[in-house]
């Protein structure tokens, strides 16, 4: 066998070049590690989180102590009990109290009942007062309901020297006394408003009244006197008087140093 020749320098330099390039282009491998980083989602400041000033509620009492109430009416809202249903009250899930019965307002505490608690109630007469006596006769309205008494009308005073007071007719009716002003007085009813008010027949009456007062004493309340009531041939003559003023004024009116509109016949 032939021996193997040794190989020459150039061989050896342009192997040398050759692995030297490869080395190059191949990447070496390195181990890498994954970390992450969780970022903040928002902002622990007030005030980048925006103003914490929203609108109230609108909580506390709603109806003040001896108060007239209806069944249904809100007596307290609140967040949690701070106060309690006492009688002929009930609580809602949002823990707002309301009336249960008609009657007034109760703020009151009852020790033998709860210590530390506070409650509202109704009672059915003004001067009742909560809480009722142990063994007290339990009240009940066995069907009636309970209504405002009416206030029991004032005297009328005897001093000449002091104001009359008004008469009530009746509870729909109020009759005030006459004065400078209205010399035959007003009768006042109550509208379906809750509001006492003349009628529309007495107003349109209450002109010739004052037309006749003032006749007695020799004076006149209308702006022409010489009117005759239902002479309408005077009535047309005094509007056609009226009509041609007013279109009068109006020419004169137009035409003036600034040159507007002339009047055209």
């Amino acid at each position: 066998m032939p021996t193997p020749k040794a190989p020459s320098l150039a061989t050896l330099t342009h192997l040398s070049n050759a692995l030297s390039a490869f080395r190059l282009t191949t990447p070496t491998p390195t181990t890498s590690t994954l970390t992450t980083i969780r970022h903040a989602s928002h902002q622990a400041q007030g005030r980048a989180n925006g103003a914490k000033d929203g609108a109230g509620k609108r909580l506390g009492a709603k109806k003040t102590g001896g108060e007239y109430v209806i069944p249904g009416n809100i007596l307290f809202k609140q967040r949690g009990t701070h106060w309690f249903p006492g009688d002929n009250c009930f609580m809602g899930r949002d823990h707002t109290i309301h009336a249960g019965l008609p009657g007034y307002v109760r703020y009151y505490r009852d020790p033998l009942r709860h210590p530390k608690r506070k409650y509202i109630g109704i009672v059915f007469e003004k001067e009742q007062v909560l809480p009722q006596p142990p063994h007290a006769a339990r009240r009940r309205m066995l069907g009636m309901l309970a209504y405002q008494a009416p206030t029991p009308p004032t005297p009328e005073p005897t001093s000449p020297s002091s104001i009359p007071s008004s008469k009530a007719r009746d509870a729909n009716s109020v009759t005030l006394p006459p004065t400078k002003r209205n010399p035959t007085g007003l009768h006042l009813e109550l509208s379906q408003g809750y509001q006492y008010r003349q009628t529309n027949f007495e107003i349109g009456l209450s002109g010739d009244r004052k037309e006749e007062h003032a006749l007695l004493r020799g004076k006149t309340t209308r702006a022409f006197a010489d009117y005759k009531k239902g002479d309408r041939f005077a009535a047309w003559r005094k509007r056609a008087l009226r009509v041609a003023r007013g279109r009068e004024r109006g020419v004169m009116g137009r035409g003036g140093k600034k040159g507007g509109k002339k009047a055209t016949n």
